[in-house]
Order: C-alpha cells, then structure tokens, then sequence
C-alpha cells in the first residue's frame, strides 16, 4: 500500500509549538480550511505546512495549487473517524463527481496508542457504498508517536476508532485545485519562527507476522471482520496485516 512515515520531521521546539497552537485553534475553527501554495502564513500550523511540503514533497509533485489543513481532537471514548476516502466534499454533493488530493498526510501531536488504520479499499463513486475491493485484502495500522509524520494515499478508506484517551493529530491534503469550500482559517498568530526540520529515514510498513485479533465492524455500511496485531501498544509502528 502506498503509505510511509518519518519518525520525526520538526524540532522538539517547533513540535511543542504546533502542539499548543492546536489547543488554541481546534475550538475555533468551524471545518476544513485552506492555504495556497504561495500564500504568506499566519501562523505556526500554516508555516508547518508551507515548509514540510517544500522540505519533503515540493521535488516530486507537479501542479501543487495550495492546501486543506484540519485538527482532529478525540477527547472522549464515544468519539472516532469514521471510515472514509479523502476528498472534495462539496464537489460530490454538487456536481455529483469525486475528485481526490494528491496526497495525505498526518503529524501525530502524542504517543496515544490506538491506530489509524488504512485499508487498501477505494471510495469508486459518489455513493458510498460503491467502494473497492471488499472486503479489504489489506490493511495497515499506523500507531502514534509524538511528532510522527505519515504520508498516505488519500483514496484508501482511512479512520480512527474509539479510544478512551486524548488523541490530537494534525492532517493536511495536497491538491492540485482549490475546493469551492475552502477558505483560510483567518486566525493570524505572530512572532512564530520558520520550522527547524530533520531528515529522517523514510519507514514503509511492515508485514505482521505475530498474533492477531479479529472483531466485526461496519465500512461504509457494509460488513466486515478487521484482523490486527494483537498483544503490542506498537508505539510509532506501521504494521501492515493481511486481511
């Protein structure tokens, strides 16, 4: 699956800096926003996202028109991401069309370990349950590391379950067009530093060959059995496990 990870991509300065403005902005901000490719920033989160995007994919992607940035905070055990395709919302709903970014991706602001888990199912349609293959032939597992970042495939039905711990991640899409729905967040924050960024080793996923569990769950309306590792918090992991 076309998923990988760099442990850590930010100074632990800069690090505790997007945490903190994550705190601020998850409460005021009412959806998705958006910041263009040559924009100038407003804040720490938006420079995070100008830099990492020149740091690591500006020499392999073409046709780069700006970016949609959202907070995910789970706060209570009820709460999950429900499984979906990375798209343009407002896209399907009006024109009846998907369209996708051209890339995903995650930083992850703790080391809570439950997964993001990645299946190699694609939305195909604008209507959910036109999804493929399903069930999932594999599935991928990405556990949080404080300052992990994860880059995926956006159109792999993707989500988070429940979890009875704090979880707070910071995503953004690649696209190649501005979505009609999007606008910048407006929140300026000043006195912010340009990041201090680190190469790290790219990391692909690993097969798992230990123990695994296996529990129903619905995708998309449809049902279906999840196996994953079993018996390891998997602390900055990416597991992949054949389904």
């Amino acid at each position: 699956m076309n998923i990988f990870q760099y442990d850590q991509v930010v100074s632990h300065r800069n690090l505790e800096t997007l945490i903190s403005e994550v705190d601020v902005f998850k409460d005021k901000m009412k959806g998705n926003a958006w910041i263009g490719l040559h924009d100038e920033p407003d804040n720490p989160i938006e420079q995070f996202i100008i830099d990492s995007y020149d740091f690591h994919f500006a020499h392999k992607c073409e046709g780069v028109v700006g970016f949609e940035w959202w907070i995910h905070v789970m706060e209570k055990d009820t709460q999950m991401i429900t499984f979906h395709a990375d798209h343009d919302e407002d896209k399907r709903i009006n024109e009846g069309d998907m369209s996708f970014p051209m890339l995903g991706t995650c930083l992850y602001l703790d080391d809570i370990p439950n997964p993001t888990i990645f299946f190699n199912t694609e939305q195909t349609s604008k209507y959910e349950k036109e999804i493929e293959p399903f069930p999932p032939t594999s599935a991928v597992f990405s556990y949080a590391d404080k300052g992990k970042f994860l880059v995926y495939n956006p159109r792999y039905l993707h989500g988070i379950l429940p979890c009875s711990d704090k979880q707070s991640t910071l995503w953004y899409n690649v696209w190649h067009y501005k979505p009609k729905n999007l606008d910048r967040v407006g929140l300026s924050r000043l006195g912010f530093d340009n990041g201090h960024y680190i190469m790290k080793k790219r990391k692909d996923p690993v097969l798992y060959l230990g123990d695994t569990v296996t529990f129903g769950m619905d995708i998309q309306q449809k049902s279906m059995t999840l196996k994953g590792p079993h018996g390891t918090q998997g602390i900055g992991d990416l597991w992949e496990v054949n389904q």
